[in-house]
Formats: C-alpha cells, sequence, structure tokens
C-alpha cells in the first residue's frame, strides 16, 4: 500500500470522528435541553434530582394526568 492510501485513509477517518463529534454534541445538547425544559438535574453520581413543580406545569394538564394515573396503578391510591 502507498503512503498515498493511507494519508487518505486517516483523512477519511479524521472527517468521519469530527463528523461523528459534532453530532454527539448536538445530541448531548438536546438532552440538555430537555432535562432542563422538565426542571431533571442529574448529579455528579448519577442520582436525579426533579423539580417537581416545574415537571408537572411542563407535563400539562392531559400528562400529569396520565402520570398520576401510573402512578396510582404502581403505588395504589
Amino acid at each position: 500500500m502507498s503512503e498515498n492510501h493511507w494519508v487518505e485513509r486517516a483523512q477519511s477517518a479524521e472527517a468521519q470522528l469530527k463528523t461523528l463529534r459534532e453530532a454527539q454534541g448536538a445530541a448531548i445538547e438536546r438532552i440538555k435541553g430537555f432535562k432542563a425544559n422538565f426542571g431533571i438535574k442529574e448529579r455528579g453520581n448519577g442520582e436525579i434530582v426533579i423539580d417537581f413543580p416545574k415537571f408537572v406545569e411542563r407535563l400539562g394538564q392531559d400528562q400529569a394526568s396520565e402520570l398520576r394515573k401510573a402512578i396510582d396503578e404502581k403505588y395504589g391510591k
């Protein structure tokens, strides 16, 4: 294999890596936005902390009712 072949492969790999990093960064930003919108924070140890008033407000009445139904079914009234 020629040196040009390896240079082209390296350049192609670098371009693919750059594209993947950009896509990963965009996905991370979308997740951060989602969490912020619903009042969800994650601690360094992985523990989730929820701002319940904000969460319920963002859910809206219909979805909050669905959540209440699911909780009642799981844990009883």
